[in-house]
């Protein structure tokens, strides 16, 4: 029970500094910074498949509902929680799986942390940024995909910080 309201703690923290900080970031109409995902990202590794989908869709409901935005968020936050497993898998390794515990740089390796965590920033943020702008905005899509992904990396590494020395499990 104390481990679901530390996660629930985390999930209250990231969804509110989305909406009001990070939702208020908007350089040059380029970057915009989506942090909530460090939720899925820092989940456990040992996260049954079907509670991350149904985390990951909570968690952009969530967001969705207070930006404003109908359904793209949970559908990209739906789609990183499925190709989560494959991500930790081939990056992580199937041994880290087996442990359990949340992935942080303080267990995986700094360099592996930073490789994970840039892969599932750009698999939610591609779905995205394409669904945002059907239109089809070309070179400037690629541009935010690109920008909005370095930034969201930088900040979910420093957030992350405090869980180095934190071992979380569910």
């Amino acid at each position: 029970m104390i481990r679901f309201l530390e996660y629930l703690a985390v999930f209250l923290l990231l969804v509110v500094l989305q909406e009001f900080v990070f939702d208020n970031i908007n350089l040059g109409g380029v970057v915009n910074p989506y942090i909530y995902i460090m939720f899925i990202i820092m989940l456990p590794l040992d996260t049954p498949g079907w509670l991350l989908l149904l985390l990951g869709f909570g968690t952009g409901a969530a967001v969705d509902f207070m930006s404003g935005t109908p359904g793209l968020q949970a559908v990209s936050s739906t789609w990183l929680a499925f190709v989560r497993p494959a991500v930790v898998g081939l990056l992580l390794g199937k041994d880290l799986v087996y442990e359990g515990g949340i992935p942080t740089a303080g267990r995986v390796g700094t360099g592996k942390f930073l490789r994970y965590a840039a892969v599932m920033v750009l698999l939610f943020n591609i779905p995205f940024f394409i669904l945002e702008d059907l239109s089809g905005g070309g070179w400037i899509i690629a541009l935010r995909i690109v920008l909005s992904s370095v930034f969201s990396v930088g900040i979910i590494y420093f957030l992350h910080l405090p869980f180095v020395h934190t071992q979380l499990k569910v």
